[in-house]
């Protein structure tokens, strides 16, 4: 063997062991990133667990629940906009925030500002099902 080809050899090393150090980092990022969500999406906390202030939140018609948690994040009710995406996901109340003017405030969790943006929804469910 030539003194290229043995070159060419430890170059080829040298690239492989440099892709697989840049997957195992990869892959131990985003395990971490997806580990932290699902561990916040069942053991929720609030903003601020001292911030009491009220602040005033209105959703429209139009609006998606991405850009509900955008403003939500925006007025700084909740801290993190995917994570709280997903929480509504995952929650009983997945797809029932109704449009209105809401009173939230940073010391709440997800979970009860979630319930209070969907009273309107529980309830009209309620009146459809009672005789």
């Amino acid at each position: 063997m030539d003194a290229r080809g043995v070159g060419l050899g430890i170059l080829d090393a040298i690239v492989k062991a440099f892709l697989v150090i840049v997957g195992v980092m990869l892959i131990s990022k985003y395990a971490s990133i997806a580990y932290n969500y699902g561990y916040h999406i069942y053991n929720q906390k609030p903003a601020s667990q001292y911030d009491t202030r009220t602040v005033t939140v209105s959703v429209t018609d139009s609006m998606s629940v991405s850009e509900v948690a955008e403003l939500l994040e925006n007025r700084g009710i909740v801290k993190d906009k995917n994570l709280f995406w997903l929480q509504e996901r995952f929650s009983e109340y997945h797809g029932m925030i109704a449009p209105g003017t809401y009173d939230l405030s940073p010391s709440m969790t997800p979970d009860e500002i979630i319930e209070i943006m969907c009273a309107a929804t529980i309830a009209e469910n309620k009146e459809e099902a009672a005789p």
